[in-house]
């Protein structure tokens, strides 16, 4: 039987949102290197201009990290071809001609939206983009390591 319940939030995101209990701290989580990823070079326009939104916003607070890469390129795909699908929906309309009953039939680019909205809102949630993976944090971002502060005024680094 798998775990139950929503996925355990970070611990770095834990002390970014006020934990102030050390026993629901795991002090031995694996950190990765820190700095934002690299964008690749293979992104059409949309997608880095989603990157580099994503950027601006989250690269100080240190929640996106380069291992996070993939994941943070699959957020911006979704959101290209979201934009491009919204684009030419937008211009064809809900209902299509149907070719062969003289009726009209769904537009077939709704659920292309509608699968590329859902993507994204799912990544959007592992990466915390969304409000409520956001919502609670307390600190400003800062260049210091705030996970690292907070043992510090424990008295509890290197322990």
């Amino acid at each position: 039987m798998g775990r139950r319940g929503p996925p355990p939030a970070p611990t770095r995101l834990r002390v970014l949102r006020g934990e102030t209990r050390p026993s629901r701290l795991n002090r031995h989580e694996p950190e990765p290197a820190g700095g934002f990823p690299v964008m690749p070079d293979e992104l059409d326009a949309d997608a880095q201009a989603e990157w580099h939104h994503v950027e601006a916003q989250m690269a100080a607070t240190g929640v996106i990290r380069p291992v996070d890469r993939m994941l943070l390129r699959a957020y911006c795909e979704a959101v290209s071809r979201y934009l491009q699908a919204v684009r030419l929906f937008a211009t064809s309309g809900t209902l299509l001609p149907d070719r062969g009953h003289h009726g009209v039939v769904k537009n077939p680019l709704h659920q292309i939206v509608r699968d590329n909205e859902a993507t994204m809102r799912a990544l959007a949630r592992e990466l915390g983009l969304t409000p409520s993976a956001r919502s609670g944090l307390l600190a400003a971002p800062t260049s210091a390591d705030p996970f690292e502060a907070y043992l510090r005024a424990r008295g509890r680094a290197g322990a």
